[in-house]
């Protein structure tokens, strides 16, 4: 069975679900910036709305745009990974040697109306191996299951409301019916019923796209008459302004080495109370020149992994003709039962940094002590994030410890 996203059509099917495994070698990432904030305790979720792999065991996490307490459920056996694997006539093999990260997922809106469309994107760090793709999978309203390729996915609503379950996965084609599963994250959405205006979203963002990067904005506002007239739009590629109507229009760098999701973020003023906002994706194709190269690369290998302690030797490249200011470490607990726990931290208090190499450019290490292994702790992955010199973001991902297998059953606390 091909995978080939060309020939992938939206049909009722699903992958199962993904491990991500020790990283040798990190690949550089350019996008949004991600406010930094307080260790979140177990059980809330990150501003971004993240999803949580799961390897072996089944759970959601539901997105927001803001930090909210995090509800956590299984999963309902209809749309396990076995269920979808079966409704697609695909045999899944989870494949644990993958060295590929799913950093995030985020949703231009927090919850969607019944009926109604919301825009999904995945951001995926690590390296990938040869044929892998991306797809997402969800339980289809009327038989099976629905696919579709690719890192962005435009996804309708049923039309009742509930709790819907839609799955982010890295994959590749065995051959025959076997799919491997490198990397997986769920995603709960939350479906209202919107019958009632005030139910409704009070800002969104239209989108009208010119040519390949060049792209028209339209504030869309129940509430028109309450906004001062300003707007101010966050383009997700460094770049930002205050529009005094509700149009403004924005052209994107082209220059990448491949397709990339750019996340647009709207403010609106009021006259009185809190003010709106809203947000968009937007896709840009790559067309790289040449001798373009990586803003930063990384190099991962693992010196120590006794039951002491697990220390990573990390190496960052930066080419002569950059310059990049590290600023943080994201620093990601994923469990078993598919909680997460993220804590940000100053990059030198995260990485001990042995050499500096001028730019950017180090060697150092990092380590993960017992004290945050807990039994229940499936792997932890650290995004190192900073800043070139226009300002632009880059991220090097790496998977920093990696539990291959989960505890007993008698060992494993419920799901709260």
């Amino acid at each position: 069975m091909s995978l080939d996203s060309s020939h992938l059509p939206r049909r009722r099917g699903v992958v199962a679900l993904g491990a991500v495994a020790v990283l040798l070698c990190g690949v550089a990432l350019v996008g949004p910036t991600r406010d930094e904030g307080a260790p979140e305790p177990r059980g809330q979720r990150p501003s971004s709305p993240v999803a949580l792999d799961a390897a072996k065991e089944e759970g959601v996490v539901a997105p927001a745009v803001g930090r909210e307490p995090l509800a956590v459920a299984p999963i309902p056996e209809a749309v396990s990974g076995e269920a979808l694997a079966a409704a697609l006539g695909e045999e899944r093999v989870v494949l644990a040697s993958s060295t590929a990260v799913i950093e995030r997922i985020e949703m231009d809106r927090p919850w969607v109306c019944a009926g109604g469309q919301v825009s999904l994107a995945a951001r995926v760090g690590g390296t990938l191996e040869p044929g892998a793709l991306f797809r997402w999978v969800w339980p289809g309203q009327e038989t099976g299951a629905e696919l579709h390729p690719g890192v962005h996915l435009p996804w309708r609503a049923p039309a009742t409301p509930g709790t819907a379950f839609v799955r982010f996965q890295v994959c590749k084609d065995l051959g025959g019916r076997r799919v491997g599963v490198l990397a997986e994250q769920v995603l709960r959405i939350e479906v209202r019923d919107c019958a009632d205006a005030a139910s409704r979203e009070a800002l969104e963002v239209a989108v009208i796209q010119r040519t390949n990067e060049a792209f028209l904005f339209r504030a869309i506002s129940s509430e028109a008459e309450a906004l001062t007239g300003y707007y101010s739009w966050d383009f997700g590629d460094g770049r930002s302004t205050v529009s005094p109507g509700p149009e403004v229009e924005h052209v994107y760098d082209a220059k990448t080495p491949d397709e990339r999701t750019f996340t647009v973020r709207l403010t609106a003023g009021k006259r009185t109370g809190a003010p709106l906002s809203a947000m968009a994706f937007v896709r840009v194709r790559g067309q790289p020149p040449s001798d373009m190269r990586l803003p930063a690369t990384l190099t991962l290998s693992r010196t120590s992994s006794s039951a002491e302690t697990w220390r990573s030797e990390v190496t960052v490249e930066v080419p002569e003709e950059s310059t990049i200011t590290w600023e943080r470490v994201e620093r990601m607990t994923l469990h078993w039962d598919d909680q997460v726990e993220v804590m940000t931290l100053d990059w030198r208090d995260a990485i001990t940094v042995r050499e500096e190499r001028g730019r950017g450019a180090f060697q150092g290490s990092v380590e993960v002590r017992p004290g945050e292994l807990a039994v229940t702790v499936k792997q932890v992955v650290d995004i190192l994030h900073g800043r070139d010199a226009t300002g632009t973001e880059v991220s090097l991902s790496w998977a920093s410890f990696k539990r291959e297998s989960a505890p007993s059953g008698e060992a494993r606390p419920p799901l709260k």
